[in-house]
């Protein structure tokens, strides 16, 4: 039997369809009992195709004694894929046929000019997927909506750029509140769970029509596409592995930003490991300040699964704890013993750290740090503090300043090792006067940072001060994480230090 296979991947006005492609076939069979197998809508870059898999088994099957395609790269555009079809057919005894380019396989002439043919096809489909990737590269780089749906709280808006008709985003006025919901539930609760209850209660759905999840949401959360850009964020998605489009100077806090580039795998993360994408400013305006945003980056970034951790619920002053004879952390010692939590340091359980004497408990460190964080409540000035909205023009050009000047330390550094003996000493000098300029602007923005503390939850302070037993854990844990800066456990005294 003769097999005929035709494949069409879209229907274009300069291509033949399918109709076509059989017609011109059947007239090769000559008279002779043949089937048809039709793929339409499939790629030829790969075999997953129903009929041609279909096909396949019935060669291997050795029910096909010739195959016949109008052209070659309807079995397939990759060289490589069609070495081991057509070995296949070599296997079983099996003749190729291309009446569009008027060769077959039973001559040596027919095999010679199927190669050649092949290896151009291969070089075609490799210029084509280099154009396609340059374009969509070249079009990040102007700041256009690159393809697909539009992220939620946005819609496309057509516009011509540089004679380029592609789109741009606009906030959706009504997705948008939902996006503001949802970056403040986390800022609240810091439970992607809680916020996808919250969500899928109150009956949204993504744009793409389905509910929401712990990975919706925590994608939605890292999107940098809803901040408002400014120096810290530059700094943050640097430091994560992107390349920056743009210099620091630009994000000036006003304008969002698209992240692209290959995944590297299925199973990696979007917006967590950013190392070969590229960061571009956008053409449109964030909705959330860089200093929430990044907030919720940070708090993020600390949610990874550590085993048997117990996620932190054996004290609410978890992370805060520091031995004060090696300065590693403390944690519980394999759970409670006797109903108590005794302490231990990471020091000692590596074992090195033996200055510790007293058999101290997490239930004595919570009830001095008690005492002392409420004393701090009731003396804290929150009359004094107000929301901090918009990006400080001042920090944020003090923190351009000393990413440029780090910089230029690093490349100095660099040059040492081939100056010589003056220019070495040139070079020390400007680096400490550039380490003094550092000193100084890092001055400046503890004074910006002091005057700008964030607004606490003054209710949940009401409620500490009023009733501190009737908290939750997660509630105590909220405050002394706001409040403390660490907490530095000697024998019998603490020394707790304070944001």
């Amino acid at each position: 039997m003769i097999a005929v296979y035709c494949r069409q991947s879209v229907d274009k006005k300069d291509s033949i369809s399918i109709e076509q492609q059989e017609q011109a076939c059947v007239a090769f069979t000559f008279g002779c009992e043949y089937k048809v197998f039709k793929d339409k809508g499939f790629t030829g870059a790969n075999t997953n195709r129903p009929a041609f898999v279909e096909m396949m088994n019935q060669v291997r099957s050795r029910q096909v004694t010739k195959v016949i395609v109008y052209k070659v790269d309807r079995i397939s555009r990759s060289l490589q894929d069609f070495v081991g079809i057509y070995s296949e057919f070599e296997k079983y005894g099996v003749e190729f046929v291309s009446c569009n380019e008027q060769f077959d396989t039973s001559n040596a002439m027919g095999k010679a000019t199927l190669q050649i043919i092949m290896v151009f096809a291969e070089l075609e489909r490799s210029m084509i997927q280099k154009r396609v990737h340059d374009n969509f590269y070249e079009r990040g780089k102007k700041g256009l909506f690159l393809a697909g749906v539009a992220p939620f709280g946005y819609k496309k808006i057509p516009v011509t750029i540089d004679g380029i008709h592609t789109h741009k985003l606009e906030s959706d006025e009504e997705q948008i509140e939902i996006v503001k919901m949802i970056y403040s539930e986390y800022l609240s609760t810091k439970s992607l769970g809680a916020v996808v209850k919250k969500v899928n209660a109150c009956g949204i759905s993504t744009n793409r029509g389905k509910k929401f999840s712990s990975v919706t949401i925590a994608r939605l959360l890292r999107n940098p596409v809803y901040v408002r850009a400014d120096a810290d964020v530059y700094l943050y998605l640097k430091s994560k592995g992107a390349s920056m489009n743009q210099p620091i100077e630009d994000y000036i806090g006003v304008y969002g930003c698209t992240i692209y580039g290959e995944r590297k795998s299925k199973t990696t993360q979007k917006f967590t490991n950013l190392n070969g994408d590229s960061v571009q400013m956008n053409l449109h305006e964030g909705v959330m300040n860089a200093s929430e945003w990044l907030a919720i980056q940070y708090e993020l970034d600390k949610n990874k699964p550590l085993t048997n951790s117990g996620k932190g619920r054996n004290t609410w002053l978890t992370g805060l704890t520091k031995c004060g004879f090696c300065g590693l952390g403390i944690s519980v010692v394999g759970g409670q013993r006797n109903g108590k939590r005794y302490i231990n340091c990471g020091g000692r359980k590596a074992k090195h750290c033996y200055e510790r004497t007293a058999h101290l408990t997490f239930d004595d460190i919570e009830l001095v740090v008690k005492d002392s964080l409420l004393k701090h409540l009731e003396e804290f000035a929150f009359s004094e503090l107000s929301p901090k909205d918009t990006v400080n023009p001042k920090e944020n050009e003090c923190k351009i300043r000393l990413a440029r000047i780090e910089e230029e330390i690093q490349n100095l550094l660099g040059q040492v090792a081939k100056a010589n003996e003056t220019l070495v000493q040139y070079i020390g000098q400007r680096i400490e006067a550039l380490d003094a300029e550092k000193r100084q602007l890092e001055a400046e923005l503890n004074v910006i940072r002091t005057k700008e503390t964030e607004l606490p939850d003054t209710a949940l302070i009401d409620k500490a001060l009023t009733s501190w037993d009737s908290l939750t854990f997660d509630e105590k844990k909220s405050i002394a994480q706001t409040f403390i800066e660490k907490i530095i456990v000697y024998n019998e005294n603490l020394d707790i230090i304070y944001n």
